[in-house]
């Protein structure tokens, strides 16, 4: 009696420590702001696919970005559209008008999003769940 009532401990643990590995893996998707430029040459409205927010996929697996959204401090807001980020692979969001490649997709904006003395660059899920920010410190603002 004690030998099940212990391996059905042990059953249980090894079932916890199992779900909270899935869903830490589940959280860490490898995507990432990994860089920006927030200010164009000038003048600006003539340069705005110089201003720019990199997102890089860190993990092993392709990532979907249908549904995610990238948006700035004022709550400018651009909708990935059905787009798969590869593993290893990057792409640049660009401000400007242009058509969308597998390393850049444009936001086709006519003036600047990005504050040129600095901005904040909050990247979300299709669930709302912020995934990164970038500068990165400004995690604990």
């Amino acid at each position: 009696m004690n030998n099940r009532i212990f391996a059905g401990a042990l059953i249980s643990l090894a079932v916890l420590f199992l779900g909270a590995a899935l869903v830490q893996g589940a959280a860490e998707s490898g995507i990432a702001i990994t860089n920006a430029n927030f200010a164009a040459t000038s003048p600006e409205k003539e340069n705005l696919i110089e201003e720019w927010v990199e997102i890089s996929n860190l993990g092993s697996a392709d990532v979907s970005l249908a549904g995610w959204t990238l948006e700035d401090a004022q709550n400018h807001t651009y909708s990935f559209p059905d787009f798969s980020l590869k593993a290893g692979g990057e792409v640049k969001i660009r401000t400007g008008i242009g058509n969308d490649t597998s390393e850049d997709l444009f936001w086709n904006r006519g003036s600047s999003i990005w504050n040129n003395d600095g901005d904040l660059a909050t990247l979300k899920d299709a669930s709302g769940n912020i995934v990164s920010r970038y500068p990165e410190e400004a995690k604990a603002a």
